[in-house]
């Protein structure tokens, strides 16, 4: 039986659509179910795979570094750790990171409560810079402790279905774990627990003042993020069939997540649904046309999207800081209010 706690936290208002959100998003729906159908390019397919699959960790990240404004640089941390304990049990095993990743999932939960909970004692760039150093940590010990194989890495067994088989699997299952967290952070929005995520974000010690459990909300966030982040690292180590610590444990993978939500929008559902597709189709355009161009008789290396987007992001500070959506904002006719 539910407390009345659990209820008045949780409880959410029906989110408002208008008739035309509702048509195009079944179209958007539609026309991704189509192309995993249908679509002959195996290519396409991994490359929006890939969307659905950072959608999913930008959607996460946004619970606690959206909502409630904590600048989170762990998201990497929470990915490994799924990825790793999938491929553990693989290895060890033989157990099909298929039915092992939602315990992916509660590990990351697991790692996010023993050293997640102790750095939300501390704020602003003080919490960023902790939990980026927590992922340089994690990733020594994974190159150190003998259970995850060091440098060497951990195989897994490669499905047995043809190409396209596995393609459109992860495809799908990538698709829907996207729409599963984008609906939880939608309804989240709208619910008592969304707004006590916002005033964090806006007066931590007035919200604390009112009556707003801080502590508890922040948590809650953190672990949720977590959640998600460990499932997505979970059925990751299947897809690839191969995991080392450089790679699940990159911080390239926490900066491109923040980088995703401020270009959409950070502390709105609907900012990664924007910032994802644009940041990573301005990403393979960079890879595939300037490591051609060259510069002085050098070539522009591949790292040279970095420098793009860190002027983007610059940018987006001084000019949108709410990033498309706060742009969108005006056109909509109504304003988001704490």
């Amino acid at each position: 039986m539910r407390s009345s706690v659990w209820t008045e936290t949780w409880t959410a208002e029906p989110a408002r659509l208008g008739r035309g959100s509702v048509v195009g998003a079944a179209a958007l729906l539609g026309l991704a179910v189509g192309i995993g159908l249908w679509w002959e390019g195996l290519g396409l397919l991994s490359t929006l795979t890939n969307v659905f699959l950072f959608l999913a960790l930008t959607q996460a990240w946004n619970l606690l570094g959206g909502y409630a404004g904590y600048l989170n640089l762990a998201m990497a941390v929470f990915f490994g750790v799924g990825a790793y304990t999938t491929g553990i049990l693989a290895h060890g095993w033989g157990a099909s990171p298929l039915l092992t990743a939602p315990l992916g999932g509660l590990v990351a939960v697991l790692w996010a409560a023993a050293v997640g909970i102790p750095s939300l004692r501390v704020r602003g760039p003080y919490f960023a810079v902790l939990t980026m150093i927590l992922g340089f940590l994690v990733q020594v010990l994974a190159y150190n402790v003998p259970w995850t194989r060091g440098a060497m890495g951990i195989y897994v067994s490669p499905l047995s279905w043809d190409r396209r088989a596995v393609e459109q699997f992860f495809y799908f299952t990538y698709l829907a774990l996207a729409l599963a967290v984008t609906g939880m952070a939608a309804r989240i929005q709208s619910s008592r627990f969304g707004a006590a995520l916002v005033a964090v974000r806006e007066d931590e010690v007035a919200a604390t003042v009112l009556g707003v459990r801080t502590t508890w909300v922040k948590v809650a966030a953190l672990l949720l993020g977590a959640f998600w982040a460990g499932l997505a690292g979970g059925l990751y180590t299947q897809r690839i069939g191969y995991i080392e610590p450089t790679g699940v444990f990159s911080l390239d993978i926490s900066v491109d997540v923040v980088l995703m939500a401020m270009v959409g929008g950070a502390g709105t559902w609907q900012g990664p649904l924007l910032g994802v597709p644009l940041v990573m189709l301005v990403a393979e355009l960079l890879r595939v046309g300037v490591v051609h161009l060259g510069v002085f008789g050098a070539r522009i290396p591949a790292e040279f999207n970095r420098v793009v987007f860190g002027g983007a992001l610059i940018l987006i500070a001084l000019y949108a800081p709410d990033g498309l959506m706060g742009l969108l904002r005006p056109f909509r006719g109504r304003r988001l209010r704490v």
